[in-house]
């Protein structure tokens, strides 16, 4: 899997470990060492994500020729810092300890997390997405058909 394609198979991942987590930190029998690893593997992915979305949209988008397609690489760029940072002040502030005096507030800060994911995702997907498709589908054309 690639280019578009990974990007959003990791978006579905995204969506389901957030939900695991709500599973998690809903179900008392769920262990504060369960809830950690779950908490990790789900911000190891969104670190793999953003990674990859800087190696496929990003440069896709900056290496367009059109200043749209480089403004969007701006907003991209930096509306998914937002999400990030976001996403890193949430993990700040819901410390395992905080979670297991409060896991009814962590399971709605989570919530509200995964409304602001899937708001970012629905974007690209709408969005960015097509216009990437379009700047890659010249270049693949050109490979398919021998052209440098």
């Amino acid at each position: 899997m690639q280019g578009l394609d990974l990007i959003q198979h990791e978006h579905q991942e995204l969506v389901r470990l957030t939900d695991v987590v709500i599973e998690m930190a809903g179900d008392p029998a769920s262990s504060s060492e369960q809830l950690a690893a779950a908490r990790q593997t789900l911000g190891q992915t969104v670190n793999r994500h953003i990674a990859n979305k800087h190696k496929i949209i990003t440069a896709a988008l900056q290496a367009s020729a059109d200043p749209a397609h480089r403004a969007l690489a701006w907003r991209f760029t930096e509306e998914l810092m937002k999400l990030r940072q976001s996403t890193s002040e949430h993990y700040g502030v819901w410390t395992m300890a905080r979670i297991a005096e409060d896991r009814h507030g962590f399971t709605v800060a989570v919530r509200y997390q995964r409304r602001l994911l899937r708001a970012r995702i629905a974007w690209e997907e709408s969005v960015v997405f097509p216009i990437v498709a379009e700047l890659a589908a010249p270049a693949a054309m050109e490979r398919a058909v021998g052209i440098r």
